[in-house]
């Protein structure tokens, strides 16, 4: 399992429509970060990653240490 270092403030804005939608994509990083979303960078598979969930509405964008075992969420775009 990997730990998943919070984003405390933009969670916490989230609709309360999307926090079902999070609390899926929170649990898949745990499990497995790199099956998830698709390179933020094209050019660079093993760098930043993006997740979309909530049928588009949000955009999450993380960053994964293998060797630690940590995802750090870099930003979460609510639209």
């Amino acid at each position: 399992m990997y730990e998943v270092d919070p984003l405390d403030d933009s969670v916490g804005a989230l609709p309360d429509d999307l926090l079902a939608d999070f609390a899926e994509v929170r649990a898949a990083l745990e499990l497995s970060p790199r099956t998830l979303g698709r390179p933020w960078v094209a050019l660079n598979p093993s760098g930043l990653r993006a997740v979309t969930s909530g049928d588009g509405r949000a955009v999450l964008v993380y960053g994964i240490i293998d060797h630690e075992r940590r995802v750090f969420l870099v930003s979460l775009v609510i639209a």
